[in-house]
């Protein structure tokens, strides 16, 4: 025992007590236990962010793949193959290419914009599988891992076509009639003007950098061009701009002449009723671009602007008697608007479509009665209906992709035609009621009447397919698409089915054969004349009776672009 009493302890007692106590050798210990997970994180990690890595670099070899296939339709497999290639991707188990349709409606689920299969194409979607091997975590995971990746290609190719450009020659004193009408004022072009006019070619960009510079727009997109407030006599001092410009002097005299003397100046023009830009509205403007290189001639852009500017209006013409063999005309013309959206000329990708304006056409016309009614005027009253003629950009196709060279292909529907001899009602200028017609008066004296109708109908409502080649396109060549029945003669149809009905006298007793027959010549002589009148006037117009004329002004194999 201790002097103090107390039983001693054991000695060893203590040293494992404090043995107990210490704690500096935990972290030791506990980092010793937790090495071999923590080799084994930082393995998988490492690992990770190499396939992590790996991933983004297959999917920018397939977002090129994408675009190269898109640029490319006709060889889509091909094309995506061999940049995958290029890009070194490694071991491919599989590729699959699926062309299809692309539709950039931002109502639709972002997964269901492509539909595969759909034609016509316009996108291509390209689908990965790969492996990469594991390097520090082989020890705990077996194979390769799986990488899978997919992108959608959309093709840029795109084409600028206009319908209803038909420009054949033209008779200078009734044009000149039909744009003082259309425009206002006094017009005085000759022949020659209108060739010169015909012949100046304008390209689609250099006209609205003149138009932006003539309304003031400094800064901005085509887009602010078409929703600027623009007048008929902006778009012809453009014109006549871009013509000096080209070295087209007798152009740009005509055009100044027009843009000068005229009423012009006050008919508004609404632009994005006569052009689409499609993807190139958003284009700076002077910013080059090959979708805004189309060429148009200045009388087209010259008509269809006094058309469009006069969309939903009515035009009146005393012509007198200025046709020959005819003693009295009168023309009267209702040109409706063009459905909403819908354009003359459009530059864009397929699908886009573009309109002809509905028309309608009321010619009067007297005649003498010669050896056969001598001293009585006869009358030959003929209404025409023209529907909207339509032509929509089904595909572009890539014929010399080095080269630039593309061709295109346009589903064009004629507008039905309807012609009548008869008297028209009161409304006839409502293009959204269908017409009314009626028997005519053709002759009237005190004790005789002859009355006349007839009626004509050219109706093909499905669509043709117009293919033209680089060398077209190039050529600037018109193709149409033509109703079953030609309707080029159509005054003289209308006569060749005319049917008479006479009244003569109190009992309506009729009239010898000899004389029916010789008022059918007289009609038959008239309409030979008229069907010149109607054609200038439609001409003038760009709209064809019973056919869809078709431009395709450019067509150009872009490159592909990635889907948003």
């Amino acid at each position: 025992m201790k002097p103090n009493g107390h039983p001693s302890r054991p000695r060893g007692h203590g040293i494992v007590r404090r043995w107990r106590a210490d704690k500096s050798g935990n972290v030791a210990i506990m980092f010793a236990a937790s090495l071999p997970v923590l080799f084994a994180t930082a393995a998988i990690g490492v690992d990770a962010g190499y396939l992590f890595t790996e991933r983004r670099s297959a999917q920018g070899a397939v977002d090129l793949a994408a675009i190269a296939a898109a640029a490319d339709l006709g060889n889509a497999e091909a094309a995506a193959r061999a940049t995958l290639t290029a890009n070194d991707v490694g071991d491919i188990q599989s590729l699959i290419v699926t062309r299809g349709r692309y539709v950039a409606d931002p109502g639709r689920h972002h997964t269901e914009r492509f539909e595969p299969g759909v034609a016509p194409f316009n996108a291509v979607a390209v689908e990965l599988a790969t492996q990469r091997p594991y390097f520090f975590a082989r020890t705990f995971l077996s194979g390769e891992a799986d990488i899978t990746v997919r992108s959608i290609g959309v093709s840029s190719s795109a084409a600028t076509f206009s319908v209803g450009s038909r420009l054949l020659a033209l008779r200078g004193g009734l044009a000149n009639k039909l744009l003082e009408a259309l425009i206002g004022g006094s017009i005085e072009l000759s022949v020659m003007d209108y060739e010169a006019l015909a012949n100046a070619d304008i390209s689609l960009g250099d006209q609205l950098d003149a138009l932006a510079g003539e309304v003031g727009i400094t800064a901005g997109t085509y887009d602010d061009v078409l929703d600027a407030h623009v007048t008929v006599r902006d778009w012809l001092r453009a014109a006549a701009a871009v013509s000096g410009r080209n070295g087209d002097s007798a152009a740009q005299a005509a055009l100044e002449v027009l843009a000068n003397g005229t009423m012009a100046g006050s008919l508004v023009l609404p632009l994005d009723q006569m052009i689409a830009l499609g993807p190139f509205g958003a284009l700076a403007i002077g910013q080059p671009s090959q979708g805004l290189g189309a060429t148009f001639n200045a009388l087209e852009l010259l008509t269809t602007s006094a058309q469009v500017a006069n969309g939903d209006r009515q035009v009146a013409l005393d012509l007198g008697a200025s046709v020959p063999g005819i003693a009295s005309l009168r023309l009267e013309l209702a040109i409706g608007e063009r459905p909403q959206y819908g354009t003359w000329a459009a530059a864009g990708l397929p699908q886009a479509t573009v309109y002809t304006a509905q028309t309608r056409v009321r010619l009067l016309a007297e005649v003498g009665g010669g050896s056969v009614l001598p001293g009585v005027s006869v009358r030959l009253p003929i209404a025409i209906d023209i529907a909207q003629a339509r032509a929509r950009l089904e595909s572009t196709t890539c014929e010399d992709v080095g080269a630039g060279q593309a061709g295109a292909t346009i589903a064009a529907t004629p507008g039905i035609v309807t012609a009548w001899i008869g008297e028209t009602g009161l409304h006839w200028g409502d293009l959204d009621a269908p017409a009314q017609v009626t028997a005519a008066r053709i002759v009237s004296l005190p004790l005789l009447r002859v009355y006349g109708s007839a009626v004509v109908e050219a109706t093909n409502t499905s669509a043709t397919m117009l293919t033209f080649s680089a060398e077209d396109i190039r050529d600037k060549t018109i193709k149409r698409a033509q109703t079953t029945d030609a309707l080029e003669t159509l005054a003289s149809s209308l006569v060749e089915n005319l049917s008479l009905r006479v009244e003569a006298g109190p009992l309506n007793l009729g009239l010898p054969g000899g004389l029916l027959a010789g008022l059918g010549t007289i009609l038959g002589t008239a309409a030979r004349p008229l069907d010149d009148v109607v054609q200038t006037v439609l001409q003038t117009l760009g709209v064809s009776l019973g056919e869809a004329d078709v431009r395709v002004h450019e067509a150009r194999c872009g490159a592909g672009a990635l889907a948003g």
